[in-house]
């Protein structure tokens, strides 16, 4: 039970934190609340904090995602690289961690953004793309290979090891993404069943922590690479219940180490300056 003035401290801390664009889940890993979370609600429900429903993060449901197109990969460059190829290998070698690709579509004809989010830590970072072409997603992920993990002494295939994606076009030039400078395999891309997301569901997910900052039909083309690098480093310092309390960033940082992170440039945000909404876009000087 709380005194008066102990209410009052719990509903400032929670209100300050909602106002700055976190979830509550965030706010309360962050913070001593001295109450559950199911209880903030209740009290929010029933009128008693500073703050109204609407203005929670992530109060109203989804929509439905609109499935995507039938694919139209040939078939010939899926040859030892289905879905099931993937569970068999991921059962032989008993893999437990891989690298789910994707790409989030903004203005059709714009910037889009080519994604990667590493399982199990639901680690997630992104490249700005002119188009959604394969030439382009080839281009950024050579310059990845080459521009950053090489010279800094990183192998794309230690990094990069086993990767999963889905049927879209932009992936169709498999060995350029698979093989290093010399032509030789350094890394396994697979791809999912047609029009089954469900299959890379980590990724699926935390674009919608995605959108909660860059919501459905706002356009990348007046972003940067650095402000989606911004972007993506909240994402990933958001703390998440499934990890018991830890951010994304602290699991892969814990295993990768920061310097690897910094290659892929994700920064540590501190927990009090985490934004999940779109107040970070005009904190960066995006217009939406």
């Amino acid at each position: 039970m709380f005194n008066k003035q102990e209410f009052y401290d719990m509903d400032a801390v929670v209100t300050n934190g909602i106002k700055s664009g976190q979830h509550l889940y965030h706010i309360a890993k962050t913070h001593e609340l001295g109450t559950s979370i199911p209880t903030i609600y209740r009290h929010l429900k029933n009128g008693y904090l500073s703050v109204a429903a609407i203005s929670f993060p992530r109060v109203v449901k989804f929509r439905g995602r609109p499935k995507k197109c039938p694919a139209s990969i040939p078939q010939g460059v899926k040859i030892g690289k289905t879905y099931i190829d993937f569970e068999l290998f991921r059962q032989e070698l008993h893999l437990m961690s891989w690298v789910e690709l994707d790409t989030v579509i903004g203005r059709i004809g714009g910037k889009t953004v080519l994604t990667f989010c590493f399982v199990p830590y639901n680690f997630m970072f992104g490249l700005l793309l002119e188009e959604n072409s394969s030439a382009q997603v080839t281009e950024k992920i050579e310059c990845l290979k080459a521009r950053r993990l090489r010279r800094a002494g990183h192998s794309f295939g230690k990094i990069f090891p086993v990767n999963l994606t889905d049927n879209g076009t932009e992936f169709a030039n498999a060995l350029a993404i698979e093989n290093n400078s010399n032509g030789e395999r350094e890394s396994r891309l697979f791809f999912c069943d047609p029009m089954q997301s469900n299959q890379k569901a980590h990724i699926e997910k935390n674009h919608t922590l995605f959108r909660d900052v860059a919501p459905k039909a706002t356009s990348f083309d007046g972003f940067t690479q650095d402000q989606l690098n911004v972007i993506f480093s909240h994402v990933n310092a958001a703390k998440r219940p499934n990890f018991g309390g830890k951010s994304p960033y602290d699991l892969f940082t814990f295993v990768y180490g920061k310097e690897v992170a910094e290659l892929l440039n994700i920064i540590h945000i501190a927990p009090e300056a985490v934004v999940q909404t779109p107040k970070l876009l005009r904190l960066l000087g995006i217009k939406i």
